[in-house]
């Protein structure tokens, strides 16, 4: 059996961050003298990427380049206080990616260096991934395809030999974008009949089902 090429998101998908991302982000805002908002609120914005999180909750900014900066800055230098404090994998994640027997890898709307170093923290860095893209590791990011078009190249695996696990918009549209069939994870930060908008193949509703979920869609 030749085992597909599985390419995960990060954030809501692998891992649970969403407290330590609200925080760090609630923290940014105070400092700006905004108000600090509930974390559900946030936890909607999660999925599209550093700069869009923070467009949205300081608007006032997107056409100021230096502000918006300085803004992302603060943001990085407080969420590397806050990111190990809550942030763990799903359970049951690890233990399948140690038994997957085919290429694996990693598409994520977060910066590269953080998602590398929670992923060290958490255990992930014996996991023997194929690569680990995050929003400034290529030219372009989720929705755009050329991250998964890149991942399934340096697996030397087409668009039928791969599927996109994540819990996003992104990750369901960069799916469609590149041909790929999508798992919309039911457990993340998303509403799943949002994601079933753009017609994943299933959904996951656990990691304890994973194994048996790939063998049957590689034998339909």
């Amino acid at each position: 059996m030749t085992y597909p090429l599985l390419i995960f998101d990060l954030d809501g998908t692998l891992i649970d961050s969403a407290v330590d991302i609200a925080s760090s982000l609630n923290r940014t805002l105070e400092a700006y003298k905004k108000t600090p908002l509930l974390h559900e609120v946030i936890v909607a914005h999660i999925g599209e990427g550093l700069r869009q999180l923070l467009s949205d909750f300081f608007p006032e900014y997107q056409n100021n380049p230096q502000a918006s900066a300085a803004i992302e800055q603060l943001f990085l230098r407080l969420y590397e206080e806050e990111m190990y404090k809550t942030t763990r994998p799903f359970p049951g994640v690890l233990e399948f990616l140690q038994n997957y027997p085919g290429p694996l890898g990693v598409v994520t709307n977060k910066n590269e260096d953080p998602a590398r170093k929670i992923l060290h923290h958490l255990g992930f860095e014996a996991i023997p991934w194929l690569a680990i893209f995050g929003a400034d590791s290529l030219p372009e990011r989720k929705p755009h395809p050329l991250p998964l078009l890149e991942m399934m190249r340096r697996a030397g695996r087409g668009p039928n030999e791969t599927y996109m696990i994540g819990d996003g918009t992104p990750d369901m549209r960069a799916a469609q974008s590149a041909g790929v069939p999508a798992i919309a994870v039911e457990f993340g930060y998303t509403k799943l009949e949002i994601l079933q908008k753009y017609g994943p193949i299933t959904k996951l509703s656990s990691y304890a089902q994973l194994h048996n979920l790939i063998r049957e869609l590689i034998n339909r």
